[in-house]
């Protein structure tokens, strides 16, 4: 009798442990995936609380709910798969499926256009120039497809400005001596147009631009938008200016053999849902670059803004003096065409 009652006490516990394991997706509401999901990763060096994460997390909910679930997409952010230098050969090779990075320049020179200076000289102009199906994404389509990578977009954070603990002297003419030393990265369209415009140009890494300012090898620097400025050096510079020379342009890539893994209905999904990110980021980047220029106000920077004919007069300049200095990185053939898809925008 007792070994009866023990048998039915231990049938009882399997079958109320079988119900419970059993109930735990009704019980919670979760879904499980479907058969056929691919799950792809997705690189990204911009920190978690970024403009750029967060219309990084949207874009992967979009494509969720798209697919039915069929494509989930992991974001990395934050280097945490390595920095763009990296990243990109992975992309190339397939063992990273997406990334929204800088693209380097190291495997086509061509591919550093997106930072040509003065390529636009604010918002208005970006959404025309960096637009999907225009001519500078068609030539990174191009550039990109022969590396076996499917370019996806530009995504604008910004417009970088130049941050000093001086004043520049007679600021608004190009070609007269600056009297700064200004850090800048290493590639011609950074230091050809700022050694241009009047500046004593020195090549700092990234990482050691807030102790150059301050230890006083360099002036000032050029490679942040009001954001990276606000949390790099606030505390170190006294001047910020808003030159509109660079737009910090970033780009989505995939894996070209991946994309075409899928069928038309869900590369039309990925290719919209990336063009939308995009598109947004315009919108998006202009707000935050207000954001920012208010916040390092109220650190006690001083912020100036270049009036539209200042701009201009710059741009006229750099475009004349700069560009053809970099000729033997982007090709005269790409150059030509920029030189006219400005113009055209400029027209409108």
């Amino acid at each position: 009798m007792k070994k009866l009652s023990l048998l039915l006490i231990i049938a009882m516990l399997v079958s109320t442990l079988a119900v419970g394991c059993g109930s735990k997706t009704t019980d919670t509401g979760v879904t499980p995936p479907p058969a056929d999901q691919v799950v792809l990763r997705m690189a990204s060096d911009h920190p978690i609380d970024h403009i750029a994460t967060r219309a990084n997390q949207k874009l992967i909910a979009d494509v969720l709910a798209a697919t039915n679930g069929r494509i989930k997409i992991d974001l990395y952010p934050a280097s945490q798969l390595g920095d763009y230098n990296t990243v990109y050969p992975e992309i190339v090779k397939g063992t990273i499926d997406i990334a929204h990075i800088t693209i380097p320049d190291s495997l086509d020179g061509r591919l550093g256009a997106a930072y040509t200076p003065y390529l636009t000289t604010g918002y208005d102009q970006a959404k025309i120039i960096y637009a999907p199906g225009g001519y500078l994404y068609n030539k990174f389509v191009e550039y990109n497809s022969a590396l076996g990578v499917k370019f996806l977009g530009f995504f604008i954070e910004g417009y970088i400005g130049m941050g000093t603990i001086k004043e520049p002297k007679d600021m608004f003419t190009p070609g007269t001596d600056k009297g700064l030393k200004i850090r800048v990265w290493a590639a011609p369209a950074s230091r050809a147009p700022i050694t241009d415009l009047g500046y004593t140009v020195i090549t700092v890494p990234y990482a050691e631009a807030p102790t150059a300012i301050q230890t006083g090898v360099v002036d000032g620097w050029i490679g942040g938008t009001p954001n990276v400025n606000y949390h790099w050096v606030g505390e170190v510079i006294k001047n910020f200016y808003v030159t509109y020379m660079h737009a910090e342009s970033t780009s989505y890539v995939m894996n070209q053999a991946k994309f075409d893994s899928f069928s038309a209905e869900d590369q039309k999904i990925l290719t919209d849902a990336f063009a939308a990110a995009s598109n947004s980021s315009f919108v998006d980047a202009k707000a935050e670059d207000e954001k920012w220029l208010g916040e390092l106000t109220k650190l006690g920077v001083k912020v100036t803004i270049y009036t539209p004919e200042q701009i201009q007069t710059l741009a006229d300049f750099v475009r004349k003096t700069s560009w053809p200095k970099l000729e033997s990185v982007y090709t005269k053939d790409l150059l030509d065409g920029l030189k006219a898809e400005v113009a055209k925008s400029e027209a409108k």
